[in-house]
């Protein structure tokens, strides 16, 4: 804290790991296993793609729309991209940057 000031936190989870495998190691790689897919999936969805905000709600269309995002990111992890965010807008400005970046 800011302030200097020292405080302890309590977090409590369920799993299934047995009480010999439950070390702080392996509970500790389980939480972070969980934040990594979030912040490599959820958060580019919610910041990049602006998931939440889609107004698409009828049928398929979330089902698909999802599945879209989803596939793009996996194009451009597969092809390299480290920043989705950035190749995305470049993506969005060029149609030959795109066809580029899949050897096209």
């Amino acid at each position: 804290m800011k302030s200097g000031e020292i405080r302890d936190d309590c977090a409590y989870g369920l799993t299934s790991v047995t009480k010999e495998r439950a070390t702080a190691e392996n509970l500790l790689g389980i939480a972070r296993g969980h934040w990594e897919i979030e912040n490599r999936n959820h958060h580019v969805r919610d910041t990049t793609f602006h998931e939440d905000l889609s107004q698409i709600r009828t049928e398929n269309g979330p089902h698909m729309m999802a599945t879209l995002r989803g596939l793009a990111m996996s194009i451009m992890r597969l092809t390299g991209v480290k920043n989705i965010a950035k190749a995305a807008r470049n993506f969005a400005a060029s149609a030959w940057v795109t066809l580029r970046q899949f050897g096209l």
